[in-house]
């Protein structure tokens, strides 16, 4: 006997390009294992992959405007319950979406919305978010210090609100040191090179101008560093041009469109991670989370978005916001210092171990349960598994 119905939606899922959806692609994973009846539904498209995963995938929407209400509606009405995951690139930026709970709720369906980097946000971004917090059966936000601004920001709602971290999307793959040196060749990397990985999807406030600058001071001080960047751009915009010309200017090494198995080999092959992000580190930054499980040294921001406790949960090094110079003047502490990273390296793995996907659905699971009807009461038969 199958356990209860759960349809999952987010706009974006791989193979497009997006770190929410490759931790949903985790979860719903790992809540299928642990006995969960899972559908996913996702913006039209194809991928000769979705046969090969433990649940159901559909990517049905052309949009998510208000013209898919009923259709949306219809759907969800063979589930026990639904989980939103906001935002979504591909959701587009019509007013439809952010009525979706709205709809579901006057449908008599229950909807989970899990909120993604509210607090980090423009005051319009979080605006046209109020119709989804105020009409969600729940809330899950995956970061801590998102609590605060969601319940500012939605003063007369009483339903729960719960924090579940998230876990890194990368597996990590076994690595002994020849294998490192094979994939370091297999990149381009000199034996000698200080490689420096940046991860994940490129935007300018990702830091990544500061990082190729401080990189270029700590080359004019005859240090042998070089940029590794791992990612690539999710949308045309104006500054996917010049940023471009950046990194080919650079003599960055730059692996684009990787899996996650070659995300994995790209992190070990690497000697330092460094993550500039100008909102700042947080906890629910995946890309950092990704870097730590692989032991890598990691040099990151000290931002608005970042908790006074993310320093003794992650022993990062922790500069400024957008200052290049103090990014050099860490990774320059990492390249001249083995015992410095060899000590980082040890606390990566120490403080990351506890991270696993098994806890996050096994959270996800006992929330959906305090949602759900009594067993006598769910439907028998879900109408779209045909």
């Amino acid at each position: 006997m199958s356990g209860p119905r759960l349809l999952m939606i987010c706009g974006d899922f791989p193979p497009a390009l997006s770190g929410i959806g490759d931790y949903i692609d985790r979860l719903c994973g790992q809540l299928v294992r642990d006995g969960w009846d899972i559908t996913l539904l996702t913006t039209a498209g194809e991928s000769p992959e979705d046969s090969r995963r433990p649940f159901r995938v559909l990517r049905r929407m052309p949009d998510w405007g208000l013209r898919r209400r009923h259709e949306l509606i219809e759907l969800a009405r063979g589930f026990d319950l639904v989980h939103m995951q906001y935002p979504s690139v591909k959701y587009g930026r019509g007013p439809g979406v952010n009525l979706i709970p709205l709809w579901l709720r006057l449908a008599g369906i229950p909807c989970v919305v899990t909120i993604h980097d509210f607090r980090v946000m423009r005051w319009r971004w979080r605006a046209r978010v109020v119709p989804m917090l105020m009409s969600a059966t729940a809330l899950i936000h995956v970061d801590a210090g998102d609590a605060p601004f969601l319940r500012r920001w939605s003063p007369l709602r009483h339903a729960p609100l719960v924090h579940i971290p998230i876990a890194s999307n990368t597996p990590v793959l076994p690595c002994d040191e020849d294998t490192r040196r094979l994939w370091r060749r297999e990149l381009g990397a000199a034996e000698e090179e200080f490689l420096i990985a940046h991860f994940g999807i490129l935007y300018p406030h990702k830091g990544l101008s500061e990082l190729l600058d401080a990189v270029d001071s700590l080359r004019q001080e005859a240090h042998n560093a070089r940029v590794m960047v791992v990612g690539d751009f999710d949308r045309d915009a104006d500054y996917v041009a010049p940023l471009t010309d950046r990194i080919r200017a650079s003599g960055a090494i730059w692996v684009r469109g990787a899996d996650l198995e070659q995300v994995s080999r790209c992190l070990h092959a690497a000697d330092a991670a460094a993550l500039p992000f100008h909102s700042g580190a947080s906890f629910n930054r995946s890309s950092m989370l990704a870097c730590l499980q692989h032991g890598l040294p990691t040099v990151t921001t000290n931002g608005p978005a970042t908790p006074p406790e993310l320093k003794d949960v992650y022993d990062v090094l922790l500069v400024p916001v957008q200052d290049a110079s103090a990014l050099a003047g860490a990774l320059r502490k990492l390249i001249t210092d083995p015992q410095l990273r060899q000590e980082l390296r040890h606390r990566a793995f120490r403080s990351t171990a506890p991270l696993s996907w098994q806890a996050v659905s096994r959270a996800h699971g006992d929330f959906y349960r305090t949602l759900l009807p009594t067993p006598t009461e769910l439907p028998r038969e879900n109408p779209q598994r045909a």
